[in-house]
């Protein structure tokens, strides 16, 4: 299953329990608490997130960039109440709004589990970092020939092999949304106009198009920002990290069904399941969810 549709499925189902109330050491499904939120909806979907904020800080792998390179279902690390700089709470990102400056998130908070914005002041001055526990989703280029080609098959009325159009009216023109947001307008003679800035079509929640602008709003590091202890492994062995997939987009995945085994899809794909374990930031104890990607190459 794509981490894209994965990642809609888990904010589905943390939308489900909107209201419950917070609790401290709450781990669901009566209540909750920021942590014990996040790891029941990811337990859903066969992903073992730790217990506390600084173990879900190094659970995945960490972010950088602007808030435009979050994706939904990225875990977003807060300061605690008493001290802005000590990791003390855990969200679940939703997505950027219009202008790119702002994000929703889904968290357990002391009324209870609710959707806030990170513009709120009390979150801008504790946000912390970001960590992604999903695969990237994935991104495919657009060669400029390719453009060319679709650009071509437009003036003979040909079918266009891309992701989605749009129709604007009353004006006689076309979007063209290709594959990793970028898009062009094209109008009734032809003419090919392309946004600058770095400009991308973004289907929000509501299922309204927007214009998104790369953010100027930068994602903290988590090892500069946040004053922490190293978390704790009940089990006295470190945290799997999972690394970042290449980004020529030639990572192989095995899509997880009954009956699979780690030893079982290592031998498949002539590798190691200790290997399988770096890649995929798990340990031979987690449960093998059916429907899951997981990373074999």
């Amino acid at each position: 299953m794509d981490a894209s549709v994965v990642a809609d499925r888990i904010i589905d189902e943390a939308r489900k329990w909107l209201g419950t109330p917070y609790r401290r050491g709450g781990n669901g499904p009566k209540v909750f608490d920021c942590t014990g939120f996040t790891k029941f909806i990811f337990s859903k979907f066969g992903y073992k997130l730790g217990r506390t904020v600084p173990a879900q800080a190094v659970d995945g792998r960490e972010l950088t960039g602007q808030l435009s390179d979050l994706q939904k279902g990225d875990i977003l690390i807060f300061g605690s109440r008493g001290n802005k700089r000590r990791m003390g709470h855990a969200a679940i990102f939703i997505e950027l709004d219009s202008t790119g400056t702002d994000c929703s998130f889904i968290h357990a908070a002391r009324t209870g589990v609710i959707v806030s914005k990170l513009s709120e002041t009390y979150y801008t001055q504790r946000f912390l970092g970001a960590r992604r526990i999903l695969p990237d989703f994935v991104q495919e280029p657009v060669a400029d020939s390719a453009v060319v080609a679709l650009l071509e098959d437009l003036a003979k009325n040909a079918f266009v092999p891309v992701r989605d159009t749009l129709s604007l009216s009353p004006a006689d023109r076309r979007i063209i949304l290709f594959a990793d947001g970028t898009w062009a307008v094209v109008d009734s003679l032809g003419g090919l106009s392309v946004p600058s800035g770095g400009e991308r079509l973004v289907l929000a929640e509501s299922g309204s198009w927007t214009a998104v602008t790369a953010s100027s709003v930068r994602i903290p590091e988590l090892r500069e920002s946040a004053e922490s202890e190293k978390p704790a492994s009940s089990s006295g062995t470190a945290r799997q990290t999972a690394p970042p997939p290449p980004a020529d987009g030639s990572a192989v995945y095995h899509t997880i069904v009954s009956g699979d085994t780690l030893s079982g899809i290592a031998k498949r794909y002539g590798t190691t399941v200790q290997k399988l374990c770096n890649l995929n930031g798990i340990t031979v104890k987690t449960t093998l969810r059916p429907g899951r990607k997981l990373r074999v190459k």
